[in-house]
């Protein structure tokens, strides 16, 4: 009787997990300025940097307030870059929210509104 009991509470469990996994999994109805194809600016936490230094595909930048840098290189960014990204340009990069180090998403330039 325990061996019955014991299965049906990991069957219980099991069934629960996938649950909560299929409901995650399901996007949003919302409609939202669009990162990529079928994503959402929601989907990721955005921070803005300013180039510091260009070798090559390889970029490194620093956070506004000096506090936070960043490197990411060309190739390894999910969405093709578009802009022409130079030394001292300002920078919007979007991130995984679990994985911020190798979760470059997308990098877009920010462009400047002096004439």
């Amino acid at each position: 009787m325990k061996a019955k009991i014991s299965c049906l509470f990991v069957l219980v469990g099991i069934l629960f997990t996938l649950t909560i996994y299929f409901v995650s999994t399901f996007p949003s109805d919302k409609s939202q300025e669009s990162v990529g194809e079928n994503e959402t600016v929601d989907t990721y936490k955005t921070f803005t940097y300013i180039i510091t230094e260009v070798d090559g595909n390889q970029y490194y930048g620093e956070s506004i307030d000096g506090k936070t840098k960043i490197y990411f290189n060309r190739d390894r960014v999910k969405y093709p870059i578009t802009d022409s990204i130079n030394v001292h340009d300002r920078i919007l990069a979007y991130v995984e929210p679990e994985n911020h180090i190798d979760g470059i998403v997308k990098v877009e330039k920010i462009k400047s509104s002096k004439k």
